[in-house]
């Protein structure tokens, strides 16, 4: 599962984890701790992290990031996609996950693989067509971010910044010809 996954790799899982949940403990870290595709962490204490999951390309100027707040046991998720095009960004969520009511599909998991398959596609869908999508499984959407003026967004009281994926896949704002 998209979520599932991005939490995985930001945090380390306990052998056995399925039966029982036991976290391997964090280093809290003064600051943000960058990972490969625009991912980042912040270890705030040694059962909590705050982050973004690494960036995937949708194609068209689109790019989409997990965003996560918990440990390997339990996490809220919420999925954050970015219109690098049209500067505006649409954050869904959130999820409360849990280690042992995992797995299971969400709503975001489906939104994310919906994504991920137009894209696949040769297709990428509008903001708007994704928040309506999201309002259908349930989910309250933000879209209201534009990213000219908003390099952050905030996760349960802490800031993290957004800008890397656009830079990263879209240096010029705009998608190649």
């Amino acid at each position: 599962m998209h979520s599932a996954a991005a939490m995985a790799a930001a945090l380390a899982l306990a052998p056995g984890a399925g039966l029982a949940c036991s976290p391997v403990p964090f280093t809290p870290a003064p600051g943000p701790v960058a990972g490969g595709g625009c991912s980042v962490v912040f270890y705030l204490t040694e059962i909590r992290a705050v982050g973004l999951g690494p960036a995937k390309d949708l194609g068209q100027g689109l790019v989409m990031q997990d965003i996560f707040d918990g440990n390997a046991c339990y996490w809220e998720a919420n999925l954050i996609v970015l219109d690098c095009a049209a500067r505006r960004a649409l954050v869904i969520g959130h999820d409360d996950r849990a280690l042992m009511a995992e797995p299971r599909e969400t709503g975001i998991d489906r939104i994310a693989a919906d994504l991920a398959a137009a894209a696949a596609a040769g297709r990428a869908p509008v903001l708007d067509d994704i928040a309506a999508a999201a309002a259908a499984e349930g989910y309250a959407t933000r879209l209201a971010l534009q990213l000219d003026r908003e390099r952050n967004i905030e996760v349960n009281g802490q800031r993290i910044a957004i800008d890397c994926a656009c830079a990263a896949f879209y240096p010029g704002g705009r998608p190649a010809n």
